[in-house]
């Protein structure tokens, strides 16, 4: 074979290698898009679901539980933001916790958490933030995996002050552990937070869309989401790169329980497995086998006794 087609099959491999990274790119690109103006998950027919203690149910906590709640407003700084309070009996008036969903989600994704935090006298404050349902809209559309919806937890934390409580067990699920992550890194209310929470968290937006990316096998895919996230920056004014919490969570001073799924097939387990390794004690991850946020589904023993043992460690 001549050099001149050597040449030109090197050329060739080139190209469709280039073509192959700018395709990895652009679907990277398009995934971030469809998730982070909710798009992707505004098709999703939700089946009629019965059970509070699931995901995807929806009804306010009367219509779940059966509990007294009361609906409240959260200043926020795009406006009010609405809010279900939840009184527990026996409850000292200090503490309360507050629930943060993820993406895509709502206040009834704290459900799995209510009834055992009820039974233990802890009040309850399910939160809305940008974007959600009856919120306010954020200004470019987009959720921000925390970096800008953690002045809405915020508020909440401002409510619960305003309301006499100084002490704060934060619970998050998904998107709402990025939420959490940058609120105790930024906000001046984080000291008020004596124990943290976290079921399937998205620590880290890039790993997250690294495992979903390689889930659905995309070619060139870890190139891909390197690229895509700068594009993203560019066409969207919104630096992805920067939504990574894990170093606000082994900074926290107080106990930490984490559920995971070892099924996950969007937030990876290996980001709650680093954080355990990086913070040592004081810290308690329960690993199960299932998917994104059905550990109570599928480890509801475990998931009790961990939530239980957590409660009971709160400094007094």
């Amino acid at each position: 074979m001549s050099s001149r087609w050597i040449r030109r099959l090197l050329t060739a491999a080139a190209l469709l290698a280039l073509l192959a990274v700018l395709g990895s790119a652009w679907f990277a690109h398009r995934l971030m898009v469809e998730v982070l103006t909710g798009r992707a998950f505004s098709a999703l027919a939700q089946p009629e679901i019965d059970d509070p203690l699931k995901i995807g149910y929806r009804g306010d906590p009367g219509r779940a539980f059966g509990m007294a709640w009361q609906d409240v407003e959260l200043e926020t700084p795009l406006g009010p933001a609405p809010a279900w309070f939840i009184p527990a009996p026996g409850a000292d008036g200090k503490r309360l916790a507050i629930f943060v969903h993820g993406i895509g989600g709502a206040r009834e994704d704290g459900y799995p958490f209510l009834p055992q935090l009820h039974q233990a006298g802890l009040p309850v404050l399910l939160i809305t933030y940008r974007d959600d349902a009856g919120a306010p809209p954020a200004p470019d559309g987009l959720h921000a995996f925390g970096l800008t919806e953690w002045r809405d937890l915020e508020a909440a934390y401002d409510w619960a002050k305003s309301q006499g409580y100084d002490s704060v067990l934060l619970v998050a699920a998904s998107m709402g552990g990025s939420i959490a992550g940058q609120f105790l890194a930024r906000s001046d209310r984080a000291g008020m937070t004596a124990g943290v929470v976290l079921d399937a968290p998205a620590l880290d937006f890039p790993a997250t869309l690294r495992h979903i990316t390689r889930r659905m096998a995309l070619p060139l895919g870890g190139i891909g989401t390197a690229l895509a996230l700068p594009a993203f920056g560019f066409s969207h004014g919104l630096d992805l790169s920067q939504a990574r919490v894990t170093n606000a969570f082994i900074a926290f001073k107080g106990p930490l329980l984490i559920f995971h799924g070892e099924a996950d097939r969007i937030v990876p387990p290996e980001t709650s497995k680093a954080l355990l390794a990086a913070r040592g004690g004081d810290t308690v991850l329960v690993l199960t086998p299932g998917d994104h946020l059905q550990s109570r589904d599928t480890a509801p023993e475990r998931f009790r006794t961990a939530l239980a043992k957590l409660i009971a460690a709160l400094p007094r």
